[in-house]
């Protein structure tokens, strides 16, 4: 019930990045650190799927920007969890 808000958000910033380029956005930083907001909240609920996939699609969104430290970042997070999973292999930048 309460990650019903969050599933809603998070299919809005899917749909709103499934295109290529750079999204029509206000602020690419805050959208940005929205996506930051929503896989950290996803980890704290112990969502660890939701978790990567938000983080995928925040890796995705930093790299059109060309933002190396934001890539980087989101890649240390999926790792995390994916070393959380027991999915070493997986985990491998």
């Amino acid at each position: 019930a309460l990650s019903k808000p969050l599933d809603e958000a998070f299919s809005l910033w899917k749909k709103l990045l499934e295109n290529p380029g750079i999204p029509e956005v206000r602020s690419p930083e805050q959208t940005v650190s929205s996506l930051q907001l929503l896989a950290t909240l996803y980890r704290l609920q112990d969502k660890p799927i939701q978790a990567l996939e938000s983080f995928l699609l925040l890796r995705s969104l930093c790299r059109r920007l060309g933002d190396p430290l934001g890539t980087a970042d989101s890649l240390c997070q999926l790792s995390r969890i994916l070393l959380q999973l027991h999915c070493p292999a997986q985990a491998q930048v």
